[in-house]
């Protein structure tokens, strides 16, 4: 703004040379290819270099996200983009110009070239989260908003601090900071909406998070300020009023000049769905005879660890309710019958070290490996669970949570899961039940496959991660 000295804001969007890097990682395989294979470089090796990097741009490669799994960037970006450029590079050479032996050579070029643009990604991501944890190039925001949901983006960002979305305090207009829904829990507020210009030129301020506040700010209080944001070049979030209801099928339109969204809903009984469950039924009977001499030695295990069952049973519910036997490897000595009753703390799940720890040996490893979780395997054979999905409850703790959350409910619309959404994102164990619901919730409503792909790989990730 004129007559402040203060900063240039910094740039959430990432820079250019990231199109350059990929250009040049491109150009740098085609010409590696060529010079191995003895294959020169023709200009159908030139337009597929061209084509990968420009499928990249169209899919949205380029444009920074708040959060994107870099799995799915992979996926979606670079490992699509290939397979198209090589597609349509090979139609059109075999419609227009069939030149012998030089089709192992393109696809020894889309080989190549796929796995250096996605080693380029992986170190330009990691580069990024490194230096966003390091606080440099670090986008400072200033959050609109005093409410709950604003007090939930300032958590999240913070707990995130690899995003680069730094939150350094709010802007509200119920004027006295002491009373606000936020007072004592989060950052300070810095002023009111009308204080805007004062608190630019105090702080160094780089975007601004609209959050939908309860305190219902007119809509050209609001139109105000994103025009000044944007006057002061600050880029602009904004967590639309219906956010909870907001998913990956929602459509955006057109009305003339007004925006419209359809709000298309999930269909958990969908064809998809169903061969989603077809799916998982076949690879985990594949999966069984697979690791079978696995789940022998671990059975073996159990059984010389201490007396009684390899296997433990739990009543767990799944879909609509449905109840059934949970199948795991055995961890724990028997329970003494005189032992007092063990009850999670107030909004926490159960689950981990239940009260006294009568963990076994062969218990805690399998615990901590998480191959205690192998048998359910034939949960998912039989068909009362999915690979992927939210993780089943007890029926006890099921009736209490279904009361004290509205949205609980709503996560028995599906299969329930080996591994699932919350899981990948750290909520297992005694964590909070709310935020485990709000993740399995969010899963449903914008499932995909490939989503499961992701999740599953995440999991694997992490197997071996402690599961105290």
């Amino acid at each position: 703004m004129p007559g402040q000295s203060a900063p240039t804001p910094a740039a959430w969007h990432p820079p250019r040379t990231r199109l350059l890097v990929d250009v040049l990682v491109v150009t740098t395989a085609v010409a590696l290819v060529a010079v191995v294979r003895d294959h020169p470089v023709d200009p159908w090796t030139i337009a597929y270099a061209s084509m990968a990097v420009a499928t990249m741009a169209a899919r949205g490669a380029y444009v920074r996200r708040l959060e994107d799994s870099l799995l799915l960037v992979l996926v979606r970006h670079v490992v699509f983009s290939a397979v198209v450029a090589l597609m349509a590079t090979t139609t059109l050479r075999v419609l227009v110009d069939v030149s012998p032996g030089s089709g192992r050579s393109m696809v020894a070029i889309c080989v190549v070239s796929t796995v250096a643009l996605a080693v380029a990604r992986i170190g330009g991501a990691y580069y990024d989260r490194h230096a966003h944890r390091r606080g440099t190039r670090t986008v400072r925001a200033v959050i609109v908003g005093c409410d709950e949901v604003a007090l939930r983006v300032e958590q999240r960002l913070r707990a995130r601090p690899d995003i680069g979305l730094l939150p350094i305090g709010y802007l509200d207009d119920d004027g006295d900071p002491l009373t606000t829904p936020v007072a004592g829990r989060g950052l300070p507020v810095l002023g009111t909406l009308g204080a805007l210009r004062q608190v630019l030129a105090r702080h160094q301020v780089d975007a601004i998070v609209l959050t939908p506040a309860e305190n219902a700010m007119s809509h050209s209080r609001l139109i105000d300020l994103v025009k000044q944001a944007h006057a002061a070049r600050l880029t602009v979030f904004s967590i639309p009023l219906l956010h909870p209801v907001l998913n990956a099928r929602t459509e955006h339109h057109r009305l003339g000049t007004l925006p419209v969204q359809e709000l298309r809903p999930v269909d958990p009984r969908s064809r998809l769905y169903r061969a989603k469950y077809v799916l998982d039924r076949i690879v985990a009977t594949i999966a069984i005879v697979v690791l079978s001499p696995l789940l022998v030695a671990i059975a073996i295990a159990v059984k010389l660890s201490d007396p009684g069952p390899a296997l433990f049973r739990q009543r767990r519910v799944g879909l609509d309710g449905h109840e059934f036997d949970i199948l795991k490897f055995r961890s724990m000595r028997q329970a003494d019958a005189s032992a007092p009753a063990w009850h999670p703390p107030a909004g926490s799940a159960p689950g981990g070290v239940e009260g006294v720890d009568r963990r076994t040996a062969v218990g805690r490893f399998l615990r901590r490996t998480n191959l205690d979780e192998l048998p359910q395997l034939l949960n998912i054979a039989r068909g009362d669970m999915s690979i992927v999905g939210p993780r089943p409850e007890r029926p006890e703790f099921v009736a209490r949570y279904s009361q004290a959350l509205t949205a609980y409910d709503a996560r028995h619309r599906v299969k329930s899961g080996l591994t699932g959404w919350a899981q990948v994102h750290g909520f297992r164990g005694q964590t909070s039940i709310a935020e485990r619901a709000e993740w399995d919730n969010y899963y449903i409503e914008n499932w995909t496959f490939a989503l499961d792909v992701v999740i599953v790989l995440r999991t694997l990730k992490t197997f071996f991660e402690a599961d105290e």
